[in-house]
């Protein structure tokens, strides 16, 4: 009888454990590896310190909200994102419209609209076009909850 009721309370215990544990491959934990905020540092087809001689571009990304602030170099950007494992996509992108000189605003902006996946690894983000080119490139500054 004793031998029975161990072996109830430790499958119970395990059954509640495994109910609260997320894989990595659950979407959700995805999202949240990704809050932070991050500052460009690479961009396809242009020279970065030539592109964005003052400022460059950043972009914070709020897991919970799925919410998507940041610059371009110059103006304010905001917008939403969603995941799906690796796939990721942006909508209701906006942004301030003030005069940038010299700064490579457009190839940033045209960058982000070809996005289609992402890898995270050691706080860099990679987004990637649907060819599996890199895009942009970020490094993450600090962690947003």
């Amino acid at each position: 009888m004793k031998n029975l009721i161990a072996i109830l309370v430790i499958s119970a215990f395990g059954i509640f454990q495994s109910c609260s544990t997320q894989t990595m491959n659950d979407p959700q934990t995805l999202n949240l590896e990704l809050s932070g905020s991050y500052t460009l540092e690479f961009i396809n087809e242009v020279n970065i310190d030539e592109g964005f001689p003052n400022k460059r571009p950043s972009l914070t990304l709020e897991s919970v909200s799925k919410k998507l602030t940041g610059n371009t170099g110059c103006n304010q950007m905001f917008g939403n994102f969603s995941t799906d494992q690796n796939k990721i996509s942006f909508s209701g992108l906006g942004m301030t419209k003030m005069f940038c000189e010299g700064v490579n605003e457009s190839a940033y902006t045209k960058n982000l609209e070809k996005v289609a996946s992402y890898r995270f690894d050691n706080d860099k983000l990679s987004f990637f076009d649907d060819k599996g080119l890199e895009l942009l490139r970020y490094t993450r500054n600090s962690i947003v909850k």
